[in-house]
């Protein structure tokens, strides 16, 4: 038994460091979608509409961190408690990722309808300034031009440089460049949908990782309680 606990010692040592780093990621992730999203709503109303699924990501991706801090902890002191709370932990992770999997993948359509909705509220404000932002600052990170594409511009003003991505919304904008240049609702809905596609299959993956690791953390636990694994070095 000191050899199959020394292999799951082994083993949950392992997973825990990736989890580490996908706890990190996930952050990170979380991250970087609220940062697009706040840069660009307008209000508390629309900003709560569209943050959901990036907090529950940010969320999430602290809470992982955590949970395997603590089973790298737990293996590294050969700590029978520790290890016992982590499998518990990972049970409840287990748990509340498949919901969060599910959730995203129910909501997902509600939340691209959101995005584009926040395009179009963009777009509205920006017929209203006078220095094509915040529509500017879309067109410049996403290469994209106009809320549905160039047209949008021949009612209203002349194409700015953002469509050709000058910072300079004054500058001059070639025709043989913007009109390459999709509508930012589309290049928005669509960065969008890939990343909600990423949380839903990941988010599946790693379910199976989460259940897979507590029923190995359970084991190593009763070995360490049974003290035959406290011996391996």
């Amino acid at each position: 038994m000191n050899c199959v606990a020394g292999l799951l010692n082994f083993i949950l040592y392992c997973v825990n460091v990736v989890f580490l780093v996908v706890g990190i990621l996930l952050i990170v992730l979380g991250s970087i979608m609220i940062s697009h999203i706040t840069s660009y709503a307008s209000n508390a109303d629309q900003l709560w509409n569209t943050d959901a699924i990036p907090i529950c990501v940010l969320v999430l991706g602290c809470l992982i961190f955590i949970v395997s801090f603590i089973g790298c902890c737990g293996v590294w002191r050969q700590s029978a408690c520790m290890t016992g709370t982590y499998s518990l932990m990972m049970f409840l992770l287990f748990v509340l990722q498949l919901v969060l999997t599910c959730w995203v993948a129910v909501n997902r359509d509600s939340f691209l309808q959101d995005m584009s909705q926040l395009v179009n509220t963009i777009w509205t404000e920006t017929l209203n300034s006078s220095d094509n932002m915040p529509m500017g600052a879309l067109e410049l990170t996403f290469d994209c031009c106009g809320d549905s594409g160039y047209q949008d511009y021949s009612n209203t003003q002349i194409v700015p440089g953002t469509c050709c991505g000058y910072t300079n919304a004054n500058a001059a904008c070639p025709a043989s460049i913007y009109t390459m240049r999709p509508g930012c609702n589309a290049k928005f809905v669509s960065f969008w949908s890939d990343n909600t596609n990423l949380i839903r299959w990941a988010g599946l993956g790693i379910c199976i990782y989460e259940f897979i690791v507590f029923f190995l953390a359970g084991i190593l636990a009763k070995c360490m309680r049974d003290g035959r694994g406290r011996n391996i070095s």
